[in-house]
């Protein structure tokens, strides 16, 4: 009997999960194709709506039920029982080993990296050949929602500022998470593009990470990325650079990889988009899905496929507003 009501729970959350997906997907290309601004907008609203009433449905099936009060991805950093070597120095093949590291990188994805990610413009998670001009603020919140077990949400809000000169700077608040144990975090980051021209740029940056709760949850660490994008006569721009993360940024030990972005204008209300992160650590995932610009708006649709390990793909949702 428990077994049945179990299945009919399930399904019932990928029927809602379908219809959060249908009703965005139908919202995004209708603005794209829509007239008017405010046919646009009214359309994409609806979707979005359509997607948060299905979408927390299908949620609420789905995490509900297991919601406990030990059930946190992040559990306490130092346990009461007689505890292993700290985080910081453990291996990360004995990281693996237990399921809350999946949920750490979740969050280093968007929150810690959105890194390189998005207090910056981005991508997804790439940053992008794109610098604020002077004045300008960038700001965004994003939900990165994971539907497996451990089931959970992250949430992030970010802003940046032109400065000019080439040069843009803001801050990521990230690590709050629901169900389970928030790691509230801090990333300021700084973007400068030394050089471009009408196809080809240079952009290059850091990030630093910083746990707002001081060293119970960890110790801040750095990231420092370059990059070239170029863009093709057929409203096509490549990226393609690489990244080097100290300690405690994406895994226990030092990391260094590859960043690659592929962005495809379709027509000035779609866009079709990818990047990808080297690496088996939290930074390390394929995300290919759509930007919907509108006006002073842009809605991001994504799916992130994490390196190696599919139990740690997830759907990424941003919403960003220029000014």
């Amino acid at each position: 009997m428990r077994f049945s009501a179990t299945n009919k729970r399930q399904r019932a959350a990928r029927t809602y999960a379908g219809l959060a997906a249908v009703g965005l997907a139908g919202g995004l290309l209708a603005g794209a194709c829509a007239p008017g601004p405010v046919s646009r907008a009214a359309f994409v609203v609806l979707g979005v709506l359509v997607y948060l009433a299905h979408g927390s449905l299908a949620a609420r099936l789905l995490i509900g039920p297991r919601i406990r009060r030990d059930a946190s991805p992040f559990p306490p950093r130092r346990p009461a029982a007689p505890a292993p070597a700290p985080p910081a120095t453990r291996p990360v093949s004995s990281l693996r080993a237990r399921p809350w590291p999946r949920a750490v990188g979740l969050l280093l994805l968007i929150g810690a990296a959105a890194v390189p990610a998005k207090a910056q413009q981005t991508i997804f998670n790439v940053p992008s050949g794109d610098v604020l001009d002077k004045g300008k603020t960038y700001l965004e919140t994003d939900v990165l929602w994971r539907p497996q077990d451990p089931n959970f949400a992250v949430f992030t809000e970010r802003g940046v500022y032109g400065f000019g000169a080439n040069i843009e700077a803001g801050v990521n608040f990230g690590g709050f998470v629901t169900p389970g144990r928030s790691v509230p975090i801090a990333t300021p980051n700084l973007k400068w593009q030394p050089w471009h021209n009408d196809k080809l740029a240079f952009t290059t940056g850091v990030f630093g990470l910083f746990y707002l709760r001081g060293s119970k949850d960890g110790d801040p660490a750095v990231l420092g990325y370059g990059e070239a994008s170029y863009k093709l006569p057929t409203n096509t721009r490549l990226t393609a650079g690489g990244y080097w993360a100290s300690s405690g940024y994406a895994a226990a030990d030092p990391q260094a990889g590859a960043l690659i972005g592929f962005e495809q204008k379709v027509n000035d209300h779609l866009n079709i988009i990818a990047d990808w992160i080297s690496g088996k650590n939290g930074l390390g995932y394929f995300t290919p899905g759509v930007s919907v610009p509108l006006d002073a708006w842009t809605i991001y649709l994504g799916y992130s496929l994490r390196n190696g390990d599919s139990k740690g793909n997830a759907i990424l949702f941003e919403l960003g507003f220029t000014f």
